[in-house]
């Protein structure tokens, strides 16, 4: 049997990640690595950073003759895994199409009602599934013993039952990284000292506590939390060093620090080893104290995200579900501006029952955690909706996303809204704000990283409006932009 995985030409995420910097693909690669442990012929094809068209992908499946290929998809790619599908089917239809990653594991139904150029749909951890299934094509069996699928079978769905999460991370192999181009990869990442490093990812848990309104990572990981020994994270880490000469390693986790016990023993390693490694990972703050920070720090921490989501606290306990309070936030600034790293913020704009005066809350926050370290950064973006989210549930209950909307039809993008240019074919969520509230707070925050959006990427979205609700949602983003041109020429006058 031969596997053949894609990332789609799109890749994972919306055009606006397009700039910067591209990591290897370690969901498939994982998937990869298995597969070739059980000696199973696999090939990986990264058709978004091979710069592959249509035609060079199709010459890709012709050559390798594979009897499965498998998709990775995202909520923002899918129509481009949904498109490589048909591709494969009008090639030859005896090939199983197989979609993976979190988008399907939550629209799971949804999509083989709708894409019928879609054989099966791999539900969450996809390690053992992915053998099985080649094994069961191969053998001729049943598909129903392949735990964690949905298929078609005598037209009807078929779950096959959910299958056992992963307890033993440290079973699976490394992510096969020799099956990508890996110098193809921009990924580099310029540290405080001016420095530009060769850097790797790598993810060492599954899971998160937090249960977040918005996020399907719970859905899809679990809210109990597995994670690789620290031995096993270190000699990753080695390994990435005399592999590929990584220099930075970016820990993918949603949250690194869930067991602090063990963040101190991956540093006592990295320390002991003398790895001269820098890296970045995700906080979870309330648990996070001043000495394990002092030794993280002394092991090559350089950038220190976490979540904050809102700015107001009813917004923040109540509908986000993160309980912390905002001091929690301005402590960790502080230790992060006297031990040497730099902070970065998640926050998020238009939450469900917000208002203007709570929303403004939100850039009064950035201003406070900036007046305390002018180091500290921030991330943020519009409520987007994803499929299988308790945020899904509110946005059906108020009727932002109709109850004749299918995630599989893009026709039905046209029944909410969407900015495809910038971020992707995701629902947008809306709620008591107004269009120009939002695009207010958007620019304020702009203005914040001294970056407004430059006229090419203007002109990309006007070329692919399709819907008067894009339309609408435009311009009100096009008067906050002149509001604040007129401010700037102003000033300067």
């Amino acid at each position: 049997m031969r596997f053949q995985l894609f990332v789609p030409p799109q890749g994972y995420v919306a055009q606006r990640w397009e700039e910067g910097a591209s990591m290897p693909p370690l969901g498939i690669l994982s998937l990869a690595a298995v597969l070739e442990k059980n000696s199973i012929d696999v090939e990986v094809v990264p058709a978004d950073i091979l710069g592959y068209s249509w035609k060079d992908i199709e010459k890709k499946i012709r050559g390798f003759k594979p009897g499965i290929v498998g998709i990775t998809t995202t909520t923002e790619n899918r129509f481009d895994s949904f498109k490589l599908a048909a591709l494969v089917k009008k090639i030859n239809p005896e090939i199983m199409t197989v979609l993976g990653g979190p988008h399907v594991s939550m629209a799971r139904e949804d999509t083989l009602q709708h894409i019928d150029d879609v054989d099966v749909v791999v539900i969450g951890e996809g390690e053992r599934t992915v053998v099985e299934l080649a094994e069961a094509v191969e053998s001729g069996e049943d598909l129903e013993r392949v735990k964690g699928i949905l298929f078609r079978k005598n037209g009807s769905i078929v779950f096959s039952g959910a299958r056992e999460r992963i307890e033993d991370l440290d079973t699976l192999p490394y992510p096969a990284r020799h099956l990508v181009p890996i110098d193809k990869y921009n990924f580099f990442i310029q540290t405080k000292d001016g420095r530009r490093r060769k850097a790797q990812n790598v993810m060492t848990s599954r899971g998160c506590p937090f249960n977040c309104y918005f996020c399907a990572t719970p859905a899809n990981w679990g809210r109990r939390m597995r994670g690789h020994s620290p031995e096993r994270v270190v000699r990753e880490i080695e390994y990435l060093m005399d592999k590929y000469g990584a220099e930075f390693i970016w820990f993918y986790d949603d949250t690194f620090n869930y067991d602090p016990k063990r963040v101190h023993r991956i540093m006592d390693l990295i320390l002991e080893r003398n790895l001269n490694i820098r890296f970045c990972n995700e906080f979870r703050i309330d648990v996070a104290d001043r000495p394990l920070l002092e030794k993280m720090t002394a092991a090559g921490l350089t950038w220190g995200h976490f979540g904050i989501e809102a700015g107001n606290s009813r917004v923040r306990k109540e509908v986000v579900r993160k309980q912390f309070d905002i001091e929690k936030a301005c402590q960790f600034v502080r230790w992060a501006k006297e031990l040497g790293f730099i902070p970065n913020a998640f926050l998020v704009f238009s939450h469900y029952t917000e208002t203007w005066d709570e929303a403004q809350e939100t850039i009064e926050v950035m201003e406070r955690l900036r007046s305390i370290n002018p180091e500290t950064e921030f991330s943020a973006s519009i409520l987007h909706v994803y499929p299988g989210t308790p945020l899904e549930t509110i946005a059906r209950k108020q009727g932002i996303i109709p109850e004749d909307f299918s995630w599989s039809e893009k026709k039905d993008m046209r029944k909410v809204y969407v900015l495809p240019s910038g971020q992707g074919y995701v629902p947008l969520f809306k709620d008591r704000l107004s269009w120009f509230q939002i695009a207010e707070l958007v620019m304020r925050w702009s203005l914040s990283k001294k970056k407004i959006v430059s006229g090419s990427k203007i002109k990309m979205a006007l070329r692919t409006i399709s819907s008067f609700k894009e339309i609408s949602v435009y311009f009100a983003f096009f008067i906050a932009y002149i509001k604040y041109k007129v401010k700037k020429l102003f000033r300067r006058l």
